[in-house]
């Protein structure tokens, strides 16, 4: 039979579930995982492996072990799963083996408003969209990486009764003020809202996949994308899964995949404010090693780039 904690925090109505596992958890002076086994859960459920098992689609074993142990009806605790909400790919898969945060994007605004209220900070959902790359609140960039010693990946410690999260590195809270430098210009502003505020469509997903593509042999080795919107500023972390860059590249890569996105199918105003692209997108069909996506140019009945 599962333990009953005697300090467990409500989760919030749009926190992710392993963030309020997490904030439970550092009460204890432990991780999310140990805290599982404690709760009679097999190692291979308490610490899940990867996005899907730990916040998309829990195993029912690990929502009535936490439901029952924080006295909780088990239907709330598995609302908090994304599962229902949209498909995979319009999320960035923010874990590695063993749980981890990686790569996990978030507002150091919003958390700091948390901080300020005396309340837990804690990891909000919209944060994970893949079209996400401003705080809708702050209208910010969001950030996945330390800005003290530039590690990624941030973890639950308690400090003066509240959870906060800090870089599992160094140990720095995440502040705003750590952030100092990355608001984003008026133009790129309004582009990268305007492209946030809706759930991407088929279109602009069929489009990033292309633009990480590889080209046909004889051509250089390297995505599409370089030749629409060059290297970014950040050269680690490119798409480790190219049929899902969206969820599976950094940051700053995904700014530039939804900047280029936006500038081949004319969306946002985005060649007011980044130009034209440099080649059409059926050049880049064209050009590409796989099997061309079909051209949502020609499904919608847009005008050629031309």
């Amino acid at each position: 039979m599962s333990r009953r904690l005697p300090i467990a925090p409500r989760p919030h109505d749009d926190e992710l579930l392993s963030s309020w596992q997490g904030r439970v958890a550092c009460r204890y002076g432990v991780d999310r995982e140990a805290l599982g086994l404690s709760l009679g859960l097999p190692a291979a459920l308490a610490a899940p492996k990867g996005f899907a098992a730990a916040d998309y689609a829990p195993d029912p074993e690990v929502v009535a072990a936490w439901a029952q142990a924080c006295r909780l009806d088990p239907v709330r605790v598995e609302s908090l799963a994304l599962e229902r909400r949209r498909v995979q790919d319009r999320y960035v898969w923010a874990h590695e083996a063993g749980g981890a945060f990686v790569g996990f994007p978030l507002c150091p605004a919003c958390l700091d408003e948390d901080a300020k209220a005396g309340r837990d900070q804690y990891l909000r959902r919209p944060w994970l969209r893949v079209e996400a790359l401003l705080c809708a609140r702050h209208e910010l960039f969001l950030v996945e990486d330390c800005r003290r010693c530039g590690a990624r990946g941030f973890g639950f410690n308690l400090l003066h009764g509240a959870a906060r999260l800090v870089c599992r590195r160094c140990g720095a809270v995440v502040h705003q003020a750590l952030d100092e430098g990355r608001e984003p210009s008026t133009g790129e502003k309004a582009v990268l809202a305007a492209l946030g505020a809706t759930p991407p469509d088929d279109d602009a997903m069929a489009t990033a996949r292309l633009l990480w593509s590889l080209p046909r042999p004889g051509m250089a080795r390297r995505p599409l994308l370089f030749w629409i919107v060059g290297h970014p500023q950040c050269a680690r972390g490119m798409a480790r899964d190219r049929a899902t860059p969206l969820s599976t590249a950094s940051f700053d890569w995904r700014r530039a995949t939804w900047i280029g996105v936006a500038q081949l199918l004319d969306r946002a105003g985005a060649r007011e404010v980044f130009g034209s692209p440099r080649f059409a997108l059926a050049e880049l069909e064209a050009w590409t090693r796989s099997r061309p996506i079909s051209s949502p140019r020609t499904r919608l009945g847009l005008r050629p780039a031309a």
